[in-house]
């Protein structure tokens, strides 16, 4: 007996209960673009097409420049071409691009900077899904942008406010809130009611929900800076030297199991989530810098968009490993190192 065909529409109302204890209706924005795209490019398109109920709205990263920073190694900057074919790839998936400038100390040889000025330019030419935005931790910065492109959706990056001298309250967020198009609270600020509460229009603020520093690191504004050193002199192995005793001083990269707190990091929990949820807030984050490679990224997207609740945890885990086997399927293209280059037939 065959089974009887339904439409998309009612595919997607039988799935609801996926999410519906579970940030229902929620938008996502997911890190790694610039360096793990193909991968992001898989999952967008199964969750689109297989159960689209919950899709990537955004995407945002940068390819390495003197605004943005790297946590771990140096990389090295792409060409216009790979980077405008992937915001054209993005572009056809309906998929915005969040280009994040998340170094907060720029000299003024850095904001006159013309391949970062090309970058924002091209991504604002090319915005055909408008949806593009640039996300930046310097208001200098963002003046010049105004300036420059004064249609650009600019938001504020979380960097903004670690870097913030005096206190983080509800009036600098709401200030910022006037200032921006949107403004990313600090992650370590998002557990707490006494400042998520008193936000006005919760709708310009997102949150970071798998930020794996503690929530209170006495040395994250000094790591930034530390970070913005290394990208100004990316062969100083002194500030590389600091930047490790920096960490082992912390020991926030160090598990032992006999010391777990909980809440010790910035991770949100499920409850902390679903009460800003309720709160009014419905923009996430799924950061990406934080992580060495794309598999803790993979990992992290699949924690935080579905509903582990154990009725239904079964499901989820099916979801998981689907979309997974997406990355085995056989390929007609052999992977190469001379995929860059072109050959023609002349001499």
């Amino acid at each position: 007996m065959s089974t009887p065909e339904i439409t998309i529409e009612q595919a997607v109302q039988n799935l609801k209960f996926l999410t519906e204890a579970y940030l229902p209706g929620s938008t996502w924005t997911v890190g790694g673009a610039f360096r793990f795209d193909n991968s992001l490019f898989i999952i967008s398109n199964f969750l689109e097409q297989m159960l689209a109920i919950r899709r990537f709205s955004n995407v945002a990263g940068s390819p390495p420049c003197s605004w943005n920073l790297d946590w771990f190694v140096q990389r090295r900057p792409i060409g216009f071409d790979a980077y405008c074919s992937a915001l054209e790839s993005y572009a056809r998936l309906n998929i915005g691009v969040i280009l994040v400038f998340d170094n907060p100390s720029l000299t003024e040889a850095a904001l006159n900077d013309p391949y970062c000025l090309g970058l924002v330019q091209e991504l604002y030419s090319r915005d055909r899904v408008r949806k593009n935005a640039v996300c930046v931790a310097s208001d200098e910065l963002a003046g010049r942008l105004r300036a420059a492109i004064p249609q650009l959706r600019i938001h504020c990056h979380p960097n903004r406010l670690v870097m913030e001298k005096g206190k983080r309250t509800p009036a600098l967020y709401n200030k910022l809130a006037g200032l921006y198009d949107r403004v990313c609270l600090h992650p370590a600020d998002a557990a707490k009611p006494s400042i998520t509460n008193a936000l006005e229009n919760k709708e310009k603020f997102d949150i970071i929900i798998n930020d794996s520093c503690l929530r209170t690191c006495p040395v994250r504004r000094e790591h930034i800076s530390l970070l913005a050193d290394m990208r100004r002199a990316p062969y100083d192995t002194e500030l590389m030297r600091r930047r490790s005793e920096l960490i082992s001083r912390v020991g926030c990269q160090k598990i032992d199991s006999t010391t777990l707190a909980q809440k010790a990091s910035c991770n949100l929990t499920r409850d902390e989530a679903t009460a800003l949820y309720e709160a009014g807030f419905r923009n996430f984050v799924i950061q990406a810098q934080q992580f060495r490679n794309e598999m803790t990224l993979l990992w992290d997207i699949f924690q935080c968009m579905l509903d582990y609740s154990p009725e239904i945890s079964n499901k989820a885990a099916l979801i998981a490993t689907s979309t997974m086997a997406e990355f085995g399927k056989p390929s007609n293209a052999l992977p190469s190192g001379l995929r860059q280059f072109s050959f023609t037939n002349y001499e």
